[in-house]
């Protein structure tokens, strides 16, 4: 399952880029929040066959429930609360922003699933990464407009 960087976590996240960051979670109750949409995840979404089918035929191969498993993979915090920003991606580090944290659970969970898909490959310029939420039982969440932006970094960062 991937990992919370929370303040003592060690975690050594990436250094700011395109405006984001992958800060510790420090605020107990976005703690509490992300935490949250984790158990839902955990609970809800990593079996869901649709889920694990439409991750496989991203270019990463692996299924939803693969990379919801990988230890290697980081959840961080952007202080960012402009509205319609979301989480972005630098290779398996997630960040999730503060308008998505205040916007609560259900949006967190809808983000996660979102940026997972981009650690799985999805291409930061294509409706693919938007588009596994109508498999994952997310279809509520799913906005036709989101598309991914690879910003230029040493890694590619995909930002929602």
């Amino acid at each position: 399952m991937p990992r919370l960087n929370l303040p003592g976590s060690g975690h050594v996240a990436p250094t700011a880029l395109s405006g984001w960051q992958w800060l510790p979670i420090a605020a107990a109750s976005y703690q509490n929040r992300i935490q949250h949409a984790v158990n839902i995840i955990s609970s809800r979404i990593q079996g869901y066959a649709p889920c694990n089918a439409a991750f496989r035929v991203l270019p990463g191969g692996r299924s939803f429930a693969q990379v919801w498993a990988d230890p290697t993979v980081w959840i961080s915090y952007d202080p960012g609360g402009a509205g319609g920003r979301f989480g972005a991606t630098l290779g398996k580090e997630v960040t999730l922003s503060q308008y998505a944290c205040r916007m609560g659970e259900w949006t967190l969970v809808a983000t996660l699933i979102h940026e997972l898909a981009h650690v799985n490959g999805a291409n930061g310029l294509s409706h693919a990464a938007e588009a596994t939420l109508q498999k994952c039982l997310m279809g509520a969440h799913h906005d036709p407009t989101i598309m991914g932006a690879i910003r230029a970094a040493p890694k590619p960062a995909r930002v929602v």
